[in-house]
């Protein structure tokens, strides 16, 4: 294995170290994966996640918001926007593309149920120098966006990195997400799975739990519940879930040894997000794997 590779391997790993975690408190009062257990986390969140993972977040990030292909005037719709980094991203993809104009209210809303992440992604959003109402943060369930957003509130694309899993009912979900789409409306998300290279995937099952509890202050069950997520979580099973939700996707790449995958899709032109009739495997002509 080269030195780019034995790179690749460890943000990989790291990044599965640093997705989610919390104290003794959080584990013992709040569900595994709900907005509660990332209230806990949420004051080192950033820390641990850019420390650990050595940069390779913001490059994922930077492919799913390229791959959403934004116009000037663009709106984004952001599910499990956490500390805001993605909104961030998208924003400043949008002012650029629109010369350094300033963006509308509403260009960019961000949606969470943990209110400590958010309160934080605020903070990194004034930082980055973008208005509050330009870049919105708002609380609530991506399975269930009515509670959150108008029903006539569309968006020309979304986008979701590392929460899609971590969602009880991802169906109904991504049904409630296509229901906010633009006919034509591009929606990409970033999510991990089991790795393919065995070092990684060995890491995943093992060590993962034990390093976590490490970082976090004892909070095993915590990993244990990020290894089973990642475990759990199917490249095929989704694709097809994205099929039912009225979506068509366009392509899947897996990146870092298939621990990273980047699926976009799209809401038909001549639908507007009607349930589809039957589903079935992505297209093989529009898979691709490579390492990073």
């Amino acid at each position: 294995m080269n030195a780019k590779n034995v790179h690749l391997l460890i943000a990989t790993l790291a990044l599965c170290v640093a997705g989610t975690s919390a104290g003794e408190e959080g584990r013992k009062q709040t569900a595994m994966g709900s907005g509660e257990m990332f209230d806990a986390i949420a004051p080192r969140y950033d820390l641990i996640n850019n420390f650990l993972s050595l940069g390779m977040h913001r490059w994922w990030r930077s492919r799913m918001v390229a791959a959403l292909d934004l116009q000037p005037g663009n709106t984004v719709l952001d599910l499990g926007t956490g500390t805001a980094d993605v909104a961030i991203e998208v924003a400043r993809n949008l002012k650029k593309k629109m010369d350094g104009g300033a963006l509308a209210s509403d260009a960019v809303v961000g949606v969470d149920p943990s209110h400590n992440m958010l309160a934080h992604g605020r903070v990194k959003v004034a930082a980055a120098g973008f208005h509050a109402s330009a870049v919105r943060l708002v609380q609530g369930d991506a399975q269930d966006l009515s509670q959150t957003l108008k029903a006539q509130h569309k968006f020309d694309a979304a986008t979701m990195a590392f929460a899609i899993r971590n969602v009880p009912d991802r169906l109904k979900a991504l049904k409630s997400i296509a229901s906010h789409l633009k006919p034509g409306a591009r929606f990409a998300v970033l999510e991990l799975g089991e790795p393919t290279f065995p070092p990684a995937r060995w890491f995943v099952r093992y060590c993962v739990p034990f390093i976590g509890a490490m970082l976090s202050g004892g909070a095993r069950a915590e990993y244990q519940h990020l290894e089973k997520s990642v475990l759990n979580f199917h490249s095929n099973e989704f694709a097809v879930l994205i099929k039912e939700a009225g979506l068509t996707l366009t392509s899947v790449r897996m990146m870092n040894f298939g621990a990273v995958g980047l699926y976009v899709a799209q809401l038909p032109v001549e639908s507007a997000a009607a349930p589809a009739a039957a589903a079935a495997s992505p297209p093989a002509a529009d898979e691709a794997v490579d390492a990073m």
